[in-house]
């Protein structure tokens, strides 16, 4: 099956091998696999886990449709057992999630689900008018859930958006995740109005949804994507068609960022559509931003440009209220067009668009201005003026040491891989030191 699979590729060992390396270094594994190794794929040897899985990602790019361990001729078992097990493979999504997050929400149990999850990612399902949600039955038993429940949930959420700005996704990871497992779950199967039951699910997706965002932020995207994958079928129950595509847009940024360009593109694409003009105007205008990214990134440019401009147009007819999941400020629609005009190549329009976002950022924003800083230092390379990048450079590292440590994971060491050819330069050698004993 693998040699039929790298026939259709038009890939050779060497090509499948590096394939796999990029991947597992993008997931936080440290790979060195070459064509010997693919030799003994072929051969009958099995890899161990998780390279099965990145063996059927690395050909599903290549060939533009989704490939399992399996599909190359390798099983793919299941490595848990019990609730974790059930968690990863099926059961409704009140009862994965409360599994999941109680792993996430105790130590000892941390490390392993964050292993045992690059076994099992879920597959991504688009379709909005499918079969309902199976949830669990209420527990008659269970105090009646109050319409200030969900109102409290959104408080949270909130609150948990402004800390991960000053502080960083790392920071109340695990306390988010216990909350979800303690207060959450318990209310999403208490007796409830309708209303009041589906308010509970799209509170429960939104701040699953942070959860989410966090584990990627904090290098876990393989976790990150079956909690994805609850809030997808959360805000489906709540029938909550906005909540819905704002996740959908969030995986397919995720897709982006680790270079998967026909998953990104499909995920954005599907976000747009489901969503149509049946959701807020700051909505809208999330999403075709996070699309622009998307389309750059494929070398999409005209396509592009045509999101942002309609970005621009839906985010200046928003009149919702302030919060997470109500309105799109406009320093993050400039961030994001600073990141397709750099994909597009105009570096100079990237880099006033850049400046102009850092300029309205609240100064205690520290992740935001962490990852500023990084963009900017990266799109003054781009225009070769390296003093300029590295002042930046150290301005990301001032603002990233206020930030619980594992946030924003791999910025800093991607800006000093981007920085190395120049590292002869004094200024750049002195931010290489600085970044190398300070590094945690």
């Amino acid at each position: 099956m693998l040699a039929a699979l790298l026939a259709e590729a038009d890939w050779t060992a060497r090509d499948l091998a590096r394939a796999v390396n990029a991947l597992g270094s993008a997931q936080g594994l440290r790979l060195r696999y070459d064509r010997t190794s693919v030799a003994r794929w072929l051969g009958g040897a099995r890899p161990r886990p998780p390279v099965g899985h990145l063996i059927g990602q690395a050909l599903s790019r290549r060939l533009g449709r989704r490939l399992t361990p399996q599909d190359a001729g390798f099983p793919d078992p299941d490595l848990t057992g019990g609730a974790l097990g059930s968690a990863l493979h099926g059961g409704d999504p009140v009862h994965r999630l409360a599994a999941l997050c109680r792993a996430e929400a105790d130590p000892a149990r941390r490390a392993e689900l964050a292993r045992a999850v690059l076994s099992a990612p879920p597959p991504v399902v688009t379709d909005w008018g499918r079969r309902p949600v199976a949830l669990p039955p209420a527990d008659p038993r269970a105090p009646q859930a109050s319409a200030a429940a969900p109102v409290r949930l959104e408080v949270v959420a909130a609150r948990s958006v402004l800390l991960g700005e000053r502080h960083g996704g790392a920071h109340g990871r695990s306390a988010l995740a216990g909350y979800l497992a303690t207060d959450v779950v318990p209310l999403l199967t208490a007796p409830a109005h309708q209303a009041v039951r589906r308010a509970l699910l799209t509170g429960a997706a939104h701040l699953t949804l942070l959860l989410a965002g966090r584990t990627s932020e904090t290098g876990h995207p393989a976790l990150a994507q079956h909690y994805y994958d609850i809030a997808l079928e959360l805000a489906r129950a709540a029938g909550d068609l906005g909540s819905y595509a704002i996740v959908l847009r969030c995986l397919s940024v995720q897709a982006h960022q680790f270079g998967d360009h026909h998953q990104a593109l499909a995920l954005g694409e599907a976000a747009t559509e489901i969503a149509g003009s049946a959701v807020p105007s700051a909505v809208r205008a999330y999403l075709y931003a996070g699309r622009a990214v998307v389309r750059a990134g494929a070398g999409e440019s005209r396509a592009a440009a045509a999101d942002l401009l309609a970005a621009e147009q839906h985010l200046a007819r928003a009149t919702g209220p302030e919060g997470p999941f109500t309105s799109y400020p406009e320093t993050a629609l400039r961030y994001q067009r600073a990141e397709v005009l750099s994909c597009l190549g105009d570096h100079k329009a990237a880099l006033s668009e850049l400046e102009n976002s850092l300029a309205s950022r609240p100064a205690d924003h520290h992740k935001a201005r962490t990852l500023l800083h990084a963009q900017l230092a990266h799109t003054l390379l781009a225009l070769h003026d390296v003093d300029a990048a590295v002042d930046h450079s150290f301005q990301a590292l001032r603002h990233h040491r206020q930030l619980a440590a594992g946030s924003v994971h791999g910025t800093l060491p991607r800006l000093a891989h981007r920085l190395a050819p120049y590292q002869r330069n004094p200024h750049v050698k002195a931010f290489r030191e600085r970044l190398r004993t300070t590094a945690r």
